[in-house]
């Protein structure tokens, strides 16, 4: 006879269910009830696609195999118990007695925590609320490569760290700079991060052998007029384009130069030459602006690329 079972997983503190994929063994969690009506999943990692239940994760699996002991093995060891102690029952005040004893046959449920993961998301296109390692991840739901949503997520946290400039005195120069300097830096980060997650979905348009090239934005412009007939350039306007030039340039003598101007500094950005030797001075108006550029470009990149 055959008997049915409903199992429903624990669900993290944010409702959250743990997948794990069996192509990559990668983690991943989702939120039942959003996103698609489906009972398709896909990695977000390696996009290897599978019904839902050939992603449950080997902790799932032994709380699964817990369930069914305790159901279906559970009443039969009750019923070997209450046999047993019939038997010693009946044998009781005889020439041969049995004595049964018995420990606690309650079969012990496996219980598990789902882990912590880095980042969570949002898909724009279905509504699937997932959590992934790393930051760039496609839609276990759609497929759709969510690397827009998790840059305006992490220009949203730059842009957050400017209001503690509210807190410092003017005379604390250094530690303004260093806000500054920290702000702008992972701007260009996250856009350096945004363009490798693309650089994987449209390996034609951004190819393996230009390294870190949306932190070059001449050549990053020249790889889109080439392959799609309009560069950054013509997307956000000249203006825009050069002043991103100079300020991603900024960034990288601050990287790497103390902030110190030099020869290099000067002849991709077009500053004057007497700045040479000097500290290039932050301003935070200008770091907002980039962090903003950087926004409109990203999404313009992506419409580009639609």
């Amino acid at each position: 006879m055959e008997r049915k079972i409903e199992i429903d997983f624990p669900r993290d503190e944010k409702g959250m269910v743990g997948r794990e994929c069996r192509n990559c063994g990668w983690y991943f969690k989702v939120k039942p009830g959003t996103g698609l009506p489906t009972s398709d999943c896909m990695c977000p990692y390696c996009k290897h696609m599978d019904t839902s239940d050939q992603f449950i994760t080997a902790d799932q699996e032994k709380y699964v195999k817990s369930i069914i002991a305790r159901e279906v093995l559970g009443p039969e060891l009750k019923k070997l118990s209450h046999t047993l102690k019939g038997l010693e029952h009946s044998t009781r005040g005889g020439f041969l007695q049995i004595k049964v004893t018995t420990n606690d046959l309650t079969i012990p449920l496996k219980h598990y925590n789902e882990r912590e993961l880095e980042t969570e998301v949002t898909c724009d296109c279905c509504g699937l609320e997932f959590s992934i390692y790393g930051v760039f991840a496609d839609c276990p739901d759609c497929g759709r490569l969510n690397a827009l949503t998790i840059l305006n997520k992490s220009i949203e946290v730059e842009s957050k760290k400017l209001k503690y400039l509210e807190n410092i005195p003017p005379s604390e120069t250094a530690l303004i700079e260093g806000v500054l300097s920290d702000v702008l830096s992972g701007g260009v980060s996250a856009f350096d991060g945004f363009g490798k997650a693309l650089g994987k979905k449209y390996p034609r348009v951004f190819p393996d052998q230009h390294k870190n090239l949306f932190q070059k934005l001449g050549l990053l412009s020249e790889c889109l007029k080439t392959i799609r007939g309009r560069s950054l350039e013509d997307l956000i306007g000249p203006d825009n384009f050069k002043f991103l030039v100079k300020w991603f340039q900024v960034r990288h003598i601050y990287e790497h130069n103390m902030g110190v101007v030099d020869e290099e500094f000067v002849k991709k950005t077009k500053v004057s030459e007497f700045l040479v030797g000097k500290k290039f001075q932050l301003g935070q108006k200008e770091i907002e602006q980039v962090l903003e550029l950087v926004k409109d470009a990203s999404k313009l990149i992506v419409i580009e690329l639609s």
